[in-house]
């Protein structure tokens, strides 16, 4: 199997998880429904590397050295807040609030608190492994660096589809933020921290 057709599988279960958006109103059932979608793609992908039709590095599992680590996540985190501030406290009144499906949050829940931590994990992992990792392996070599970053950042902003056009446009804008530390230091981890971090500071506000 290509690196292009695992790619394809790999988004896939993203783009059809935002039919749950749409059609569940219940929490619980829509955070098991996500976990279970997300466990998946990591098995896949697990999968994939076992029959050896991927590498770490593929999915820039390699850690960089710890000096690149911190510089790389210290500087993009601070990208990231400050676009953060902006988007939520600047921008937000201007978009229109109409949108296809939501996340069903219910902040009185058990599972609330855990799924605003460890379950912000799973987020960060399952998708900068897909989004950053695989897609900048496989895109890379076939596009230019503008064309990379902004078609890498449109397929991470769609996965949002059901979601309101500020939604959207922040995710393209925090996959353009994330891209440059995945291709200058082959590692994921950096925009991983990141990733989990706007999460978190987004549900916690």
């Amino acid at each position: 199997m290509s690196r292009a057709t695992i790619l394809v599988l790999a988004y896939l279960p993203y783009y059809l998880n935002d039919f749950v958006n749409i059609a569940v109103t219940d929490y619980t059932v829509w955070v098991l429904i996500d976990y279970a979608m997300r466990f998946g793609i990591l098995a896949f992908l697990l999968l994939m590397l076992r029959r050896g039709a991927l590498d770490r590095a593929a999915l820039g599992l390699s850690w960089p050295p710890v000096t690149d680590l911190i510089l790389w996540t210290v500087g993009t985190s601070a990208v990231a807040m400050a676009y953060l501030w902006l988007s939520e406290f600047v921008l937000a009144p201007y978009y229109p609030t109409w949108a296809l499906g939501g996340v069903p949050l219910d902040t009185a829940s058990p599972l609330f608190r855990f799924d605003a931590t460890a379950g912000l994990v799973l987020v960060a992992v399952s998708e900068e492994l897909v989004c950053r990792g695989l897609a900048l392996s496989v895109l890379r070599p076939r596009l230019s660096t503008p064309a990379l970053y902004a078609v890498s950042a449109l397929l991470f902003s769609l996965m949002h589809w059901s979601l309101s056009a500020h939604t959207l446009t922040d995710a393209f804008v925090y996959g353009l933020i994330l891209t440059p530390a995945v291709l200058a230091t082959g590692s994921v981890w950096p925009s991983t921290i990141v990733h989990f971090l706007i999460n978190f500071v987004l549900y916690n506000m």
